[in-house]
Order: C-alpha cells, then sequence, then structure tokens
C-alpha cells in the first residue's frame, strides 16, 4: 500500500444556530428542548418577580423601609412561629391534591423534580445574596437580604400556580395569599425589612420559572425505565450507584 494514499476525512458542519440548541455531555450530544407552552409564554413570568426585585431595591435604600419598621413596632409587632411552618404549606398542598386524585399539569414524579431543583436553586441564590450583601436586620444580627422564608413560599407558591392555576385560578391566589402572609410575618416579627421580603417573593418566583424553562419532563414511568440503581463496593467504601441510559 503506497504510504503517500490520503486518507478521506469526513467534516461536518455545524452553525451558531446549531450548536445553541445543543448541549455536550460526555461522549454524546442530547437536544436540549424548552416546552413550547413556555416558549409562547416568552418574559411574561419574569414580570412580576422583576418589577418585587425592583421594589426591594428601591426601598431598601430609601426611608421608607425605618418608616415601615416604626410602623411595625407600634401597631403590629408579632411572636409566633407560625410562619416557619406556612412557608411550606403550598408543598404540601400540592402533595394533598395529588393524593386527592386531582391531577395537576405534570404527573408527580415530575412535580417532585421540579420542586426538588426549585427549592435548591432559591437556597442558592438567597444564601449568595445573604453572603455578599451583608445587610443588618431591624433586630441587628446579619444576612437580612434577602429573606429566606419569603423565598422559599413564593417559590413554592409559584410552582403551585404553575401546576393548578390554569386547572382554577383559586388555587393561585390561595397559594400566593399563603406567600403573602409569610412575607407579611416576617416584617411583623423585625426578622426582615420590607425591602427583603420583596427581594426574597421575586428571587423565589425567578428560580421556579427557570427550572421550568430548562425542565427536560423525563421523571415518569417510561423514562425512569432507563434508571437503574446497583449498589458497589470499593475498596473499605460502599455505596448506590445510579445510571441513566440515554
Amino acid at each position: 500500500m503506497s504510504s503517500d494514499k490520503k486518507i478521506p476525512e469526513r467534516i461536518s458542519l455545524l452553525t451558531t444556530e446549531t450548536i445553541s440548541n445543543y448541549a455536550f455531555h460526555n461522549d454524546s450530544i442530547h437536544r436540549i428542548d424548552f416546552r413550547y407552552t413556555d416558549k409562547q409564554r416568552g418574559f411574561k413570568p419574569f414580570i412580576a418577580p422583576t418589577i418585587l426585585i425592583a421594589g426591594g431595591t428601591i426601598l431598601h435604600f430609601s426611608d421608607w423601609k425605618y418608616d415601615i419598621n416604626d410602623w411595625r413596632e407600634e401597631h403590629f409587632n408579632y411572636t409566633g412561629n407560625m410562619d416557619d411552618y406556612l412557608r411550606f404549606a403550598p408543598i404540601a398542598a400540592v402533595y394533598s391534591l395529588n393524593a386527592f386524585g386531582i391531577k395537576g399539569k405534570n404527573n408527580i414524579g415530575n412535580q417532585t423534580a421540579i420542586l426538588g431543583k426549585s427549592m435548591v436553586l432559591t437556597t442558592i441564590i438567597t444564601k449568595s445574596l445573604k453572603s455578599i450583601l451583608d445587610v443588618e436586620r431591624p433586630t441587628g444580627e446579619s444576612e437580612s437580604m434577602p429573606s429566606g422564608h419569603t423565598a422559599i413560599v413564593f417559590a413554592a407558591a409559584q410552582w403551585m400556580h404553575r401546576e393548578y392555576g390554569e386547572l382554577n385560578p383559586w388555587y393561585s391566589v390561595g397559594a400566593y395569599a399563603c406567600a403573602t402572609t409569610v412575607g407579611i410575618m416576617r416584617i411583623s416579627k423585625g426578622s426582615h425589612w420590607a425591602s427583603d421580603v420583596l427581594v426574597g417573593a421575586g428571587v423565589g418566583m425567578i428560580s421556579t420559572e427557570l427550572i421550568y424553562l430548562t425542565h427536560q419532563y423525563k421523571w415518569d414511568r417510561e423514562h425512569l425505565k432507563n434508571l437503574e440503581i446497583f449498589p458497589f463496593k470499593t475498596g473499605s467504601q460502599k455505596g448506590l450507584a445510579l445510571v441513566y441510559t440515554f
């Protein structure tokens, strides 16, 4: 065989638009598709939380936040712990509806996956902002902005709204009413400024919307058949390995 023979090569050209639709995962390529319903929604779901964050930021640099706190001390000083439990009410409500056979927009597997990712993202953003901003609370303690309780409950309320709001708007009203009550309680206890609560509400809502925008909806029976769980042992270490076949 002649040594100067050239080996033919195939060159695949990918346009910028094509590349933007793919995510590279190890040695395989997986297409990321946003849900068509989310494409139709556009930026509308982000308007309200953006207004809340902007409003909270403006209030933070205003004397009004001190006036609100002064009024709270004189007229509305709450000392209970109901806010610690009420922040999880939308989550309990969604699972209760499932238990009674009232199905939401997605199956319970996808609902749980979306909720879990939303809680993680909300916590990461909230903790990071608390550490970076290091705003002093009305009580004199640190890391006031944003309100973690408010962020969690509004993330959960947004989740319930997305799952059941189209079925009946009163589910959304109840979820947001619960979230608003928690925010008011955080202010009335003196744990947060009103600005902290507004920013926390926006952070929670945006976090949930981002998860819905990127969730791949593979947590159902059909896709879970591709998931394998098996024990392993390496030296003195033992554990469980999860393998998902794409």
